[in-house]
């Protein structure tokens, strides 16, 4: 069957009023790696029951969590391009490949908190719409990731703890910064982690607080290392020609509820990392949050190659998305 008639019939299966008996008119699949505890979940959820609620039962949405539909974030957002999906949860590292404007969020060292990277956002967003437009998608929300770290079997707070060390990175970039900070980086999507964790592939991920111990990292690892790498999106993206077969009323309780949901989430991850810390360090997980600044400085260092060649790639939008996060954090 070509991608035509899989997207005819994954449409028609999709907004069709359902055969068996239910109120809902449409039943739609939202597809996450993620794990129903995390921010990611969260968020989904929620969107889930408000849409459910603001159009009267007419839309109803089933998440599924950990790559269980059998989607990794580059499928999906192939996937929800030709309507083969609805609408999709979305981790933006992995598509790179597909535009540079999607590893902004995730330049090495650029934002420092939540508040800088709401600021970064707001700064991408009118290129994040217009480049899923160009795919045939809508933007609904996005979705913040607390700071990067490194999750391992051993504190890592040097340039020599972190030598040859086999980390997980989540795109390109990572792998350069790491690469050139001396370690043996390799990028993996984020179902494929705990697989290679448990035979030895690798001994060392790159990913959040949030990330790692809501996916039981702690069963495998002893530490985590407050490095704030970066705090890269997810996005909930939709079909355009789904979103287009909806009613305008319907459209607006979708808008809406996403609204809110996004309002939500990035409120709620700004006390997430206490959080975290505090139910990591209750599971027997090392919390290493003193780096050396000098060590900081030298992981720094070695982003700056990464970070030049991202905005070589990524041209005038790349370079204007920059410019207006800058002038919106003040410098």
């Amino acid at each position: 069957m070509n991608w035509r008639l899989m997207k005819t019939a994954a449409l028609a299966a999709a907004l069709a009023v359902c055969a068996v008996p239910s109120q809902a008119e449409m039943q739609w699949d939202l597809p996450t790696e993620q794990a129903q505890t995390s921010l990611t979940g969260i968020a989904d959820l929620a969107f889930a029951e408000a849409v459910k609620a603001k159009t009267g039962g007419a839309i109803e949405i089933t998440v599924h969590f950990g790559g269980s539909l059998g989607y990794k974030t580059k499928d999906q957002y192939d996937a929800v391009s030709s309507g083969a999906l609805i609408l999709a949860d979305s981790y933006t590292g992995p598509l790179v490949g597909l535009s540079p404007i999607w590893q902004v969020s995730a330049l090495p060292f650029l934002t420092s908190s939540i508040a800088d990277a709401k600021l970064l956002y707001e700064a991408a967003k009118p290129v994040y719409e217009a480049t899923l437009a160009a795919d045939n998608m809508v933007l609904l929300y996005t979705i913040p990731w607390t700071a990067s770290g490194i999750w391992a079997k051993k504190e890592v707070s040097s340039l020599e703890a972190l030598k040859g060390l086999k980390i997980r990175t989540y795109d390109p970039l990572g792998q350069m910064t790491f690469e050139a900070a001396g370690a043996a980086p390799i990028t993996l999507s984020f179902t494929d982690v705990v697989p290679q964790l448990t035979t030895g592939g690798i001994e060392a991920v790159l990913t959040s607080a949030e990330g790692g111990f809501h996916n039981k990292f702690a069963d495998l690892l002893s530490h985590y290392n407050e490095i704030n790498y970066a705090s890269p999106l997810s996005i909930v993206h939709i079909n355009k020609d789904a979103w287009d077969a909806l009613t305008p009323e319907q459209q607006a309780a979708v808008r809406e509820a996403a609204a809110e949901t996004e309002a939500m989430i990035w409120e709620r991850a700004v006390s997430r990392e206490a959080e975290n810390y505090a139910a990591m360090r209750a599971a027997g997980v090392t919390v290493v949050d003193n780096m050396p600044p000098e060590f900081l400085q030298a992981l720094s260092a070695a982003g700056a190659q990464a970070t030049a060649e991202w905005e070589a790639k990524a041209g005038e939008a790349g370079s204007k998305i920059l410019a207006d996060y800058r002038a919106k954090r003040g410098h």
